[in-house]
C-alpha cells in the first residue's frame, strides 16, 4: 500500500507520455552527479517506500534496482521534484561507481577544445576535499596503519595534538600579512588538517561543523556570538 506521502509525490509527479520521468542521482556527500536514468510510477514508488534507487529500462522494458546486478547500489536519502513536476532528483550515498564503464560517474566525457576528453566523471568541489580529508582522518585512527602521522598524534593524545593546533596556528598567521599567497595557503593547509585531527579526537563530526556554519548565513555574527549560551 502506498503511503499517503508517497501518493502525494506521485500525484505531484508530470510523467510523459510514456508513462516516464527523468531522473538525476547526485552524490548526496559530493554534489557529483552520478546518472541519468528513467522512473515510471512504479519506480518512484519504489524508491519513496524502499530507500533504493528504482528506474525503469526503456531498452529492456522493464523495472530495475540500481546495484541488483553490480552490486553498486544508490541509497536515497531524498527525492526532490522539480518546479515543473517532470523531472526528479535522487541524493544518493553511492555504493562504488555508478556507472557499468566502472567510473564513478556516467558523465565521465568532456568537452576538451576540438576533442571529447574521459575521466572518472566531475571532479569534487573544494569543500567536499574538507570531509574526504576527516574521513581519511577517521580511517587512520580505525585502521592504524604503520608509519601513520594521523595515528601518532593520536596515540600521543592531546598534549602533542593542541601543541600542533597552536604551532600551525602561529605560522599562519605569521603568514598572513606577508605577499606569499601560496605559503600562507600551505599554512592554512596545516593548520586545517591539524584542526580535523583535533576534531576526531573529540569525537566531533565535521557534519556537526558544517552545520554551525550553515546556520551563521543571513545571520549578522554579532547577533549570532549575542546568542550564544556560552
Amino acid at each position: 500500500m502506498t503511503s499517503p506521502a508517497a501518493s502525494d509525490f506521485l500525484s505531484a509527479t508530470s510523467f510523459d507520455s510514456a508513462g516516464l520521468v527523468p531522473v538525476i542521482a547526485q552524490d548526496r556527500k559530493t554534489g557529483a552527479v552520478r546518472m541519468l536514468a528513467w522512473a515510471n510510477r512504479e519506480a518512484l514508488r519504489l524508491t519513496l517506500e524502499t530507500g533504493q534507487g528504482h528506474f525503469w529500462s526503456r531498452s529492456r522494458q522493464a523495472l530495475w534496482r540500481k546495484g541488483e546486478t553490480s552490486g553498486n547500489g544508490l541509497t536515497v536519502r531524498e527525492v526532490r521534484l522539480d518546479c515543473d513536476g517532470d523531472a526528479v532528483l535522487y541524493l544518493v550515498d553511492a555504493e562504488g561507481p555508478s556507472c557499468h564503464t566502472g567510473a564513478t560517474s556516467c558523465f565521465y566525457r568532456l568537452a576538451d577544445g576540438d576533442t571529447v576528453a574521459s575521466d572518472d566523471g566531475p571532479p569534487d568541489p573544494p569543500a567536499v576535499v574538507v570531509s574526504r580529508v576527516a574521513d581519511v582522518i577517521a580511517k587512520r585512527r580505525k585502521e592504524r596503519p604503520e608509519k601513520s602521522y594521523v595515528v601518532s598524534l593520536l596515540d600521543k593524545g592531546w598534549p602533542k595534538i593542541l601543541g600542533k593546533i597552536a604551532e600551525e596556528s602561529g605560522e599562519l598567521a605569521e603568514s598572513l600579512p606577508t605577499p606569499d599567497t601560496a605559503h600562507t595557503a600551505h599554512e592554512a593547509a596545516d593548520l586545517l588538517f591539524h584542526v580535523l585531527v583535533g576534531l576526531e579526537a573529540a569525537g566531533v563530526p565535521i557534519d556537526d561543523v558544517f552545520a554551525q556554519l550553515r546556520k551563521r548565513f543571513g545571520v549578522s555574527g554579532i547577533d549570532e556570538k549575542a546568542s550564544r549560551t556560552k
